[in-house]
């Protein structure tokens, strides 16, 4: 008897971050902790935003049991992570979004289109057509690389005042401390927002300019 196939894990969206490391850089980049796309909405879920398990395996459309067992998970890596001084990364699994996202390999920029979207896609942001959608990616080839953290560090901008922007229409608010930019979109481009005169949002700008 076959076994039966696996259901995949219903997500909103993909997270804003694509990884954490020790913040003195200590550690080995060879030796890397993967936490799954649906290992991390389990923490979300049940973590952030305080759902009981029960209404957090109902979200992800899987059963109580198998989300108990993506929960668990989730939890001993991040453990392991932290006291082994390992470099986190967030990619992968067996999901599908409510939209496709898509992130451009050109300028680096996220961005979604409806489902209805054809095969055909252009980054909104420097046109490029080199992007790939961020879905059942495997972990060892996605170009999905956390550069919005690397960004904020080399700039040095902390946790300064300044604005989140949007990278093609340049709509702009106000940033809030200890929210990342990318975490928010677009109303009306649906592309991730990124921090004015970050180094992410200059090569953006850069690669835009030079399409």
């Amino acid at each position: 008897m076959s076994p039966r196939p696996k259901r995949q894990r219903k997500l909103n969206e993909p997270p804003s971050a694509t990884g954490f490391i020790p913040e003195d850089g200590d550690f080995d980049k060879n030796d890397i902790i993967v936490l799954l796309y649906e290992e991390f909405e389990a923490i979300k879920l049940a973590d952030y935003e305080g759902l009981s398990q029960l209404e957090a395996s109902k979200f992800m459309e899987v059963s109580r049991p198998t989300f108990t067992r993506i929960y668990d998970s989730a939890r001993k890596k991040i453990a392991r992570a932290f006291i082994e001084h390992k470099h986190l990364k967030i990619g992968g699994g067996d999901v599908v979004f409510n939209d496709k996202w898509y992130l451009c390999n050109h300028c680096e920029s996220v961005f979604k289109l409806p489902p209805s979207t054809g095969s055909d896609v252009e980054c909104p942001v420097c046109h490029s057509t080199d992007v790939i959608e961020i879905q059942n990616a495997d972990i060892k080839h996605q170009k999905f690389r956390g550069r919005h953290g690397r960004g904020r560090h080399r700039d040095g901008m902390g946790s300064q005042p300044g604005n989140c922007v949007c990278p093609k229409c340049n709509y702009s608010i106000s940033h809030v401390p200890g929210v990342p930019c990318n975490s928010q979109l677009c109303p009306t481009c649906n592309i991730q927002m990124v921090r004015e005169d970050s180094f992410h949002h200059k090569n953006i700008i850069n690669k835009r300019n030079h399409k």
